[in-house]
């Protein structure tokens, strides 16, 4: 029985986008910080936010439902309409 090799690779090409903008400070700036639920996530958080208040940031919390899934599309289009910049705390 013969089998179909499946390459784990994303072998589409995208043309590269440029970066976006980035502020010259973070002073005034709303920040989202998400939680994606993974272990200590939130304890970076914590310390993040404390940095970015200190530098004169506003900050919001906002978490995911599971770290396995995708944001859901709301929570994507809340943090968006709410935040200049977001912190995601990615891993444990």
């Amino acid at each position: 029985m013969a089998a179909d090799y499946v390459s784990p690779f994303d072998e589409r090409v995208r043309a590269p986008e440029p970066l976006a903008p980035r502020p010259a400070s973070i002073r005034g700036c709303q920040v989202v910080l998400l939680d994606i639920r993974k272990n200590r996530g939130a304890e970076f958080l914590d310390r993040m936010e404390t940095l970015l208040r200190a530098a004169g940031a506003i900050t919001a919390r906002s978490a995911k439902e599971i770290f396995s899934k995708p944001a859901a599309l709301g929570l994507v289009d809340c943090i968006a309409s709410r935040a200049g910049l977001v912190v995601e705390a990615l891993a444990d």
